[in-house]
């Protein structure tokens, strides 16, 4: 996701400050479906090892960790 985040303030009507923030998305992706997941991957020819299973949790190979970028 792209975006900003904005703060603004303003008077209500009972005469009162009022903070704002805003957050403003300017590009944002969605997490595609197993199906769209599979077929991007059949299509490319490329296994990643890594396959999703009934439960939609990944079931992470052995000797991985070090390639993730979190743990």
């Amino acid at each position: 996701m792209i975006g900003r985040i904005q703060t603004g303030s303003y008077i209500n009507r009972e005469g009162n400050k009022v903070s704002t923030t805003d957050v403003i998305v300017e590009e944002q992706e969605f997490a595609g479906s197993k199906a769209a997941g599979d077929a991007a991957a059949a299509n490319s020819g490329k296994k990643t090892g890594i396959q999703a299973e009934d439960d939609d949790f990944l079931n992470i190979p052995d000797g991985i960790e070090d390639e993730l970028p979190f743990r």
